[in-house]
């Protein structure tokens, strides 16, 4: 895993700080993102406090950046995995197997044989093919069945393409689990990326006890129940509604003293509020209609959606701006604008229909709540910059982690 530079905050500094220090150092053709630890810090003391019962294991598929992973890593988070590479991310830390779930359902066999020998026991699966495939190449693993269970107020509908159906298809596959001499062991599920719909998971979880007890039916003794991710993370989305539902359906259906295990796999909770974006103006086209009224500002940024908006990221109020010239005399008139990413795709639009001010080549655009995603998916597209990680984390919490 890569070297990472961390700056440290003092007493009395902050983020604001950081993004100031960018802003006057001047335009710059890559976009920066500040990466403030004390942020992902703070995320894991408030899970803690409002969801004691549920373990995290962070989805590495979010922001795999080293100093996230190391931090949370040091808190003592499990880790979701999807592939070879994610899983060696996590084994380079140090973690002991025991703290990862290899979370995708449909696994290639190099994979399930590299998972086994690095002694990762935990496994997920949703069809009689992939428990074919782990019979014969991980036989010992502790499996836990996905089941569908979607939000309607999801950003992005994982149903569509993993989990079964817990009442027509759960049942089977656990009868031909126990038919392979496989070792189930609970149930998972995920509601979909970035709900809104904090009560699917009184449903969810129900749905999950119905299995719980069918699988008693056939000989399997379930300790495991996966909850899955679907948490907000941006700074003015607490999760309380979802920690009152959520514990309130644990004590219902799977109470304390039941020896069930609870885990989840936030990734957006964790990391969406600790990144901020600054991005610069580098070209500009004002429209007009026929009589010569200007009718829509167009601008271009240094960052698009082939970098930090991958469309998980949606933007829809106005960034902050800071102008390049702070002797220009701002104007309060509003106009309608389309912000452009850098590139020639005309895909590559970041929001339009947003009113603002005027701006000038070179001003900066400060995007808040960009952390979920946007770093994992960024390409260099066009031949334009990944955006720059600028890492943070104050004094007090950099020694409480050492």
């Amino acid at each position: 895993m890569r070297k990472v530079r961390y700056n440290l905050l003092e007493d009395g500094s902050s983020v604001k700080d950081a993004i100031n220090s960018v802003v006057e150092r001047g335009p710059r053709d890559d976009p920066v993102h500040i990466l403030d630890l004390d942020d992902v810090v703070a995320k894991h003391r408030v899970w803690r406090e409002m969801l004691p019962r549920v373990e995290t294991f962070y989805a590495v598929k979010c922001n795999d950046h080293p100093a996230v992973l190391r931090t949370l890593f040091a808190l003592g988070t499990g880790f979701d995995c999807a592939s070879r590479r994610e899983i060696e991310k996590i084994i380079d830390l140090g973690a002991d197997p025991s703290r990862i779930i290899f979370a995708h359902t449909t696994k290639s066999i190099s994979s399930i044989t590299f998972a086994k020998q690095c002694g990762i026991e935990l496994l997920t699966f949703d069809g009689e093919i992939e428990l074919d495939k782990i019979k014969q190449f991980h036989p010992g693993a502790s499996l836990v069945l996905r089941i569908r269970y979607d939000s309607d107020k999801a950003l992005i509908s994982l149903g569509k393409k993993f989990g079964c159906h817990p009442k027509q298809e759960g049942p089977q596959l656990l009868e031909y689990a126990k038919e392979l001499g496989l070792n189930v062991i609970g149930i998972s599920f995920h509601v979909g990326t970035g709900s809104s719909d904090h009560e699917c998971f009184y449903g969810a979880i129900e749905s999950a006890r119905e299995l719980f007890e069918f699988a008693k039916t056939i000989g399997f003794n379930f300790s495991l129940l996966d909850i899955g991710g679907g948490f907000p993370g941006d700074h003015d989305k607490p999760i309380n509604l979802y920690a009152e539902t959520i514990n309130s359906s644990l004590q219902r259906f799977f109470p304390v003293g039941s020896n069930v295990r609870i885990i989840a796999e936030p990734g957006r909770y964790y990391v969406a509020s600790a990144v901020t974006l600054i991005a610069n103006v580098h070209s500009k086209r004002i429209v007009r209609n026929p009589q010569g009224a200007v009718s829509e500002m167009m601008y271009y940024l240094n960052d698009g959606m082939y970098g930090s908006f991958d469309g998980w990221n949606p933007r829809t109020h106005p960034p902050l701006v800071i102008s390049a010239s702070r002797d220009i005399a701002r104007s309060p008139e509003r106009f309608p604008t389309v912000l452009w990413g850098p590139t020639c795709d005309s895909v590559d639009l970041i929001s339009s229909g947003l009113l603002m001010e005027e701006l000038q080549i070179g001003d900066f655009l400060v995007f808040d709540d960009m952390g979920a995603y946007g770093m994992a998916v960024a390409t260099n597209f066009n031949g334009f910059a990944k955006p720059r990680v600028l890492v943070y984390i104050s004094r007090r919490t950099w020694e409480q982690l050492k």
